[in-house]
Parts: C-alpha cells; sequence; structure tokens
C-alpha cells in the first residue's frame, strides 16, 4: 500500500509540477467554452429591424393579418399584371424578397370549390429566391401560414402547384451558395491538416532525434535558417493541401450531381486571388506550427500543442457554412486567419472586394515577418531548442 500511495504521488506531482501538462490538462476545457461561444456568434440571427419586400397580387383582406407578425417586418405592395415580370426580375437580383399571386377573386372560388371533385383548386403562387437568406426567410414564413389555413378548410387551395419555376435562384447563385457553404471550411481544414503533418516534426523531430545541433551550428544567421525552414515547409504543406483540393474539385461535378451547377461563374482572376489567400495562409499556418514544434520536445507533444491551433481553424471554418457573403468591416481584414476565410467566401460567394484582398494579404505577410523574427530568436535561444 505505501508503495501504491508513493506512486500515486509521484505522478500527480509530475502532472501537477509540470507547466506543459498542466496547461495541456486545463486546456480542452478552455478550448471548449471559447469554440461554442463563438459559434454561438456565428450562427446568423434574425435582424429585428429588417424590412422584407413583399408584392402581393389580388391580395384578399381576409389574408391581410397574415402580414402582420413578431418576426418579420414586412412591407407590402400591391402590383397588377403588367409588374410581374419587373417583380420577378427584382426577386432574382435581391432587390425583392417575395412575391404572392392570388387567383382573382380567391376568397369565393376557395369557399365553392368542392374537394371531391375533379377541377383543380384555387392556385396560390410564391415567387422568391433561395440563394438569399431573406427570401427564403420570408418563403418560409408565408408557405407555412398559408400551409396551416390550408389544413383548417380541408385543402380547398394549392401552393405553388403549377409547372412555373417558384425558385428563381440562377445557376449561379446556387453556384456560389453551395461553394461558398463548402469549400472555405474544407480549405481551412485541408491547409492546416497539410501543414499540420511536415511541420511538427520538423524542428520537435529534430530535437528529438538529437540532429539539431549541427544544424545550429551551421555559418548561416538564424533568421536565414527559419526562413528556409518556412518556406521549404510551407512548398511541402501546399502541395499536401494543393493534392486534396484538386481532388475535392474533381468530385465536385459526382457530388452536386442534380443540382443547377457550373464554375464558369469564376473568372481567371477569381483564381489568381484564391491562390494568393492560399499561399499566405499557408505561410501562416506554417510558422505558428514552427513556433510550436520550437518549443515542444518531440513529435507527439508538438502534435498536442497543435490540437488547439486545430479547433480555432474548425471554428473560423463553420463560421462560413451559413454565410451568405463576406465581412463588410474593413478593421476585420487586419486579423490572421480571419481575414483569409472571408477572403475566400468573398471569392466563392462572387462578392470579392480588391481593397479587403489587398489589406488581407499585406497584414497577413506582416505576420509571417514577425513570426520569422520571433522564430529566428527561439533558435538563438539554446534552453528553448535543447530542451529534452
Amino acid at each position: 500500500m505505501k508503495n501504491i500511495l508513493a506512486i500515486f504521488k509521484k505522478e500527480l506531482k509530475r502532472f501537477f509540477s509540470d507547466r506543459r501538462m498542466l496547461f495541456m490538462l486545463i486546456m480542452p476545457g478552455i478550448i471548449i467554452f471559447f469554440v461554442y461561444s463563438l459559434i454561438g456568434n456565428f450562427i446568423p440571427q434574425t435582424d429585428p429591424d429588417f424590412t422584407y419586400i413583399v408584392y402581393v397580387e389580388n391580395d384578399p383582406v381576409e389574408f391581410s393579418s397574415f402580414h402582420t407578425n413578431e418576426l418579420y417586418k414586412t412591407e407590402i405592395h400591391s402590383i397588377s399584371e403588367s409588374d410581374r415580370e419587373t417583380v420577378l426580375a427584382a426577386i432574382k437580383e435581391g432587390e425583392v424578397h417575395l412575391f404572392i399571386s392570388y387567383e382573382n377573386d380567391i376568397i369565393n372560388k376557395i369557399a365553392s370549390y368542392d374537394t371531391s371533385s375533379a377541377l383543380p383548386a384555387p392556385q396560390i403562387e410564391i415567387y422568391y429566391n433561395s440563394s438569399s437568406m431573406e427570401s427564403s426567410n420570408i418563403y418560409a414564413y408565408y408557405s407555412g401560414i398559408l400551409n396551416a389555413y390550408e389544413s383548417t378548410i380541408s385543402n380547398k387551395f394549392d401552393i405553388n402547384a403549377g409547372l412555373a419555376q417558384y425558385d428563381l435562384a440562377t445557376q449561379e447563385d446556387m453556384t456560389a451558395r453551395v461553394l461558398t457553404s463548402m469549400l472555405p471550411y474544407m480549405m481551412m481544414i485541408f491547409l492546416f491538416s497539410g501543414c499540420m503533418a511536415v511541420v511538427t516534426e520538423s524542428i520537435a523531430g529534430e530535437k528529438e532525434r538529437g540532429t539539431i545541433a549541427s544544424l545550429l551550428i551551421t555559418p548561416i544567421k538564424r533568421s536565414e535558417l527559419a526562413i528556409g525552414k518556412i518556406l521549404a515547409l510551407s512548398v511541402t504543406s501546399l502541395v499536401s493541401a494543393g493534392s486534396s483540393f484538386i481532388g475535392l474539385l474533381a468530385s465536385l461535378p459526382q457530388l452536386l450531381k442534380g443540382m443547377n451547377f457550373t464554375l464558369d461563374i469564376y473568372t481567371p482572376g477569381a483564381y489568381f486571388a484564391l491562390l494568393a489567400v492560399l499561399i499566405v495562409t499557408v505561410l501562416i499556418f506554417t510558422v505558428l506550427l514552427s513556433m510550436v514544434s520550437a518549443i515542444s520536445k518531440s513529435v507527439k507533444e508538438a502534435t498536442s500543442y497543435g490540437v488547439p491551433l486545430m479547433l480555432i481553424v474548425v471554428v473560423l471554418g463553420l463560421s462560413t457554412l451559413m454565410s451568405t457573403g463576406s465581412a463588410k468591416s474593413f478593421w476585420l481584414y487586419l486579423i490572421p486567419l480571419y481575414n483569409s476565410i472571408q477572403c475566400l467566401v468573398g471569392i466563392f460567394s462572387l462578392t470579392f472586394n480588391p481593397i479587403h484582398f489587398v489589406v488581407t494579404i499585406i497584414s497577413n505577410l506582416a505576420f509571417v515577418f514577425g513570426g520569422v523574427f520571433v522564430l529566428a530568436k527561439m533558435f538563438n535561444n539554446e534552453k528553448i531548442m535543447f530542451s529534452r
């Protein structure tokens, strides 16, 4: 029993006296708190002051109460048959959020309709744009309330039962929305995973094998050593991530089979911007993981220290899942990694802003240069480099 107690105390002392182990013990709880807090902030919230533009044709007085609700503030406009095409075009452009067309004198038609007859029921048409979150929201409200009303009167009218196209989202709109929700998240994960696979082994692995000393005594500046390592590791990581990305792009036609989907909406300039953002993002990941590798005693420890960074990347990626466009604030593009993912959202959602792109590239490169300087200082610190 005495020996068991001695071992028990020894193990507890080893964990709670080692600051690194203690850090890793409490870090999961801290990370979970911040991750779930951030996810909650990223979930889109309905703006109570937002006004939904709704056009109605032959609007019955009996249905006027449907326009008043606590969730959505609506601005109702009546139109004539001649205005129909103009309103439909405005829905495609996102300037109008919904168009409801009732048959003329629909209330009397509903009252006199015999459900047992073979005649078509009175028709209500609701046009919307599924690529717009606002249009989808207000469509869900009106279709829900009309369906609920229909169920109380024994299915005496139909909603969107005709052959017309009621979802006015274009092929370009659907492509942009699908890719914006998928690719920025996946690309950030691919980039980080590619870096994680090679960078953590680079410095920590040499420390673990005992070969770091021969590297540090070579007649070159430590800053040159840091730059050389970062560039080499970045190229390797980019190749790894690029392979995953190409595989993803190649699989998209099959993955999205049956959907309106085309990559023709993106210009050569968009692909150039995409490549530039990916390169500077890989450089940031490489710098961060190189510093993590430098302070670690082994590859296993470096990998464990990389987990919090991975969770941060996951959170940033999750912020794009419900995105319909990139952030508007100029200052947000000064934040490394967050600016990268917002640029990716801008590229894929066709809301690309050249100024935000330039700010992202400059601010991320400034972060990389700062990271190289810090890494060079770490190479000069024998306590860090020879800790085993």
